[in-house]
């Protein structure tokens, strides 16, 4: 099935749009029309530019993150949602989404760890098995695709477990959209975003393009569109 979130990432990267006005203005250069194709010649390079410094990606990074709670409530279950970066050697390492989730697990927030995401969750288990969490204190949901999925799969294992309440373990940009999706399936949703390594931005030059910066304007412009599809979708 067609991801159209996936499709609209595509597109929404800034790279692919001045990569796209660029052919735009090479065209109206071999059709004979300087202006037009200078016009937007310098478009896309000022975009490209723009989206490549920190001060963009930081302003629009904190209209999207959820900041991380000074307090955890205890719960039922700790979900662990796949898509960030895996822990090489030390999954106890708390600047991962993984672990985060072991590091609320050890300190006893909740009994039952759930992973779910059909691109990590299987990993993730392993990697929280050989760290010392029982099997009986795993449940794995590898079969959803996309955030919807994760909810609606993740709430029926929970309500087969007597869940109804739980720590949601995502990135910072990422949560709005995922605790509105399990809220949606009737779970009550105590957020905790997993530490970014955006830090670094804040102490760069705000308007010289970087790589790093590039990349989160386009998770951002991302996770605008995606959280506009699933309103329309009735997804949160």
């Amino acid at each position: 099935m067609v991801d159209f979130v996936d499709i609209a990432a595509s597109l929404l990267h800034p790279a692919v749009q001045a990569l796209l006005l660029g052919a735009l203005s090479v065209t109206l250069v071999l059709l004979r029309k300087p202006v037009p194709a200078l016009a937007i010649g310098i478009v896309a390079v000022a975009w490209i530019w723009i989206a490549s410094t920190p001060a963009l990606a930081l302003a629009l990074r904190g209209t999207l993150a959820t900041p991380p709670s000074v307090t955890q409530p205890r719960a039922d279950a700790i979900v662990v949602l796949g898509g960030g970066k895996l822990p090489v050697d030390d999954w106890s390492r708390a600047t991962t989404r993984a672990g985060t989730g072991l590091t609320l697990w050890r300190e006893g927030f909740a009994p039952v760890l759930l992973v779910s995401g059909s691109d990590q969750a299987s990993q993730l288990a392993e990697g929280y098995k050989v760290s010392g969490v029982p099997l009986r204190d795993l449940r794995v949901e590898a079969s959803s695709t996309n955030t919807h999925e994760n909810a609606r799969n993740s709430a029926a294992i929970l309500r087969a477990n007597g869940s109804t309440d739980i720590l949601l373990v995502t990135s910072a940009i990422h949560m709005r959209r995922a605790a509105g999706a399990f809220r949606h399936e009737g779970v009550t949703v105590s957020p905790v975003p997993a530490a970014d390594a955006h830090a670094v931005l804040a102490k760069a030059p705000a308007w010289l393009p970087r790589r790093d910066a590039l990349t989160l304007t386009a998770r951002c412009l991302r996770e605008y569109v995606a959280l506009w599809i699933y309103r329309e979708r009735g997804w949160i």
